[in-house]
């Protein structure tokens, strides 16, 4: 019995350790932190684009430093690397044609502190150009100098991709839809894998449902505004769907639907959500408990 008294006291300080431990948070460097070059907006996707056909478009560039900038532009290809869509800005490819069709108004510049300037670019799409997809960077690259009299640069790109009409092909594959059994800490989240087989660039679209364990009752689903991603020809993208607000404590049944070109997969899985500590208490006390009724019966044996 005293064997199971120090156990017991044991159990309460894991308690107390746990309920008292307090989180501790990092400062942030706000030195660290200087924006001065900015792009509204980032992106352009003009969707399907005919051969012989010319677009124009434009974007800002923003100084948001205390100092004039000069800012340079060029155009280079774009295309990624690795499922995790790492850009590549080098790589030429049948799909990055287009930074040779795309011109600028103005190759050089200056922008005053606090101030913005309008690039307008235009895409002139080839007669002969083949179906597919197509994606350049027009890269804008902004130096001053700073008060230590060195030259400070940076560099930040704005993302030109289309579709050209020809011989297409819409193909895709889903290679993995998992969602875990169990999460140690919020929020829930659910894995994908999905590879795009055709020529063209496509939306994929991820829908994350949450429901009690004894309810169709949705907790949480993102059905009006799912996740998308777009999915560049002969590539695989890894993404994670979330559900940040999950609480740190629950039962949970877990539905991840995924779409891309005609293809779909859904899954549904039941997930628990329990801290690994919580976890530790909950071995402990079957740990202790075994431990009593084995007392018990030995003790039952003697007499």
């Amino acid at each position: 019995m005293k064997k199971i008294k120090i156990i017991l006291a044991a159990l309460v300080l894991s308690l107390l350790g746990f309920s008292a431990a307090s989180p501790v948070y990092a400062e942030d460097d706000e030195s660290s932190v200087n924006y001065v070059l900015g792009i509204t907006p980032t992106q352009k996707g003009f969707g399907t684009m005919l051969p012989g056909e010319t677009y124009t478009d434009s974007f800002k560039v923003r100084n948001k430093g205390g100092g004039e900038f000069s800012y340079r532009i060029s155009v280079t290809p774009y295309s990624v690397e690795s499922e995790t869509y790492e850009p590549n800005y080098d790589k030429k490819t049948q799909y990055t044609d287009i930074a040779d069709w795309i011109t600028v108004d103005k190759t050089e510049g200056t922008v005053a502190a606090n101030q913005e300037e309008e690039i307008t670019y235009t895409v002139t799409i080839p007669e002969d150009a083949h179906g597919g997809a197509q994606a350049a960077t027009i890269m804008v690259s902004m130096g001053g100098e700073s008060d230590e009299g060195l030259q400070a640069v940076r560099r930040l790109g704005y993302l030109v991709f289309g579709n050209v009409d020809g011989e297409i092909t819409t193909t895709a594959k889903i290679l993995e839809n998992k969602i875990p059994s169990f999460i140690f800490t919020p929020p829930i989240s659910a894995t994908s894998l999905v590879e795009n087989t055709g020529n063209v660039y496509t939306a994929a679209t991820y829908t994350l449902q949450v429901f009690p364990l004894f309810s169709d009752e949705e907790v949480y689903t993102n059905e009006e505004e799912p996740d998308k991603n777009i999915i560049f020809p002969e590539t695989k993208r890894f993404y994670t769907a979330s559900w940040e607000g999950a609480p740190s404590l629950g039962i949970f049944r877990v539905r991840q639907t995924i779409k891309i070109f005609d293809e779909v997969s859904t899954v549904e899985k039941l997930v628990f959500l329990c801290p690994i500590w919580f976890l530790f208490i909950i071995v402990l006390i079957i740990f202790v408990a075994i431990f009593w009724i084995v007392s018990r019966i030995r003790g039952r044996n003697k007499e």
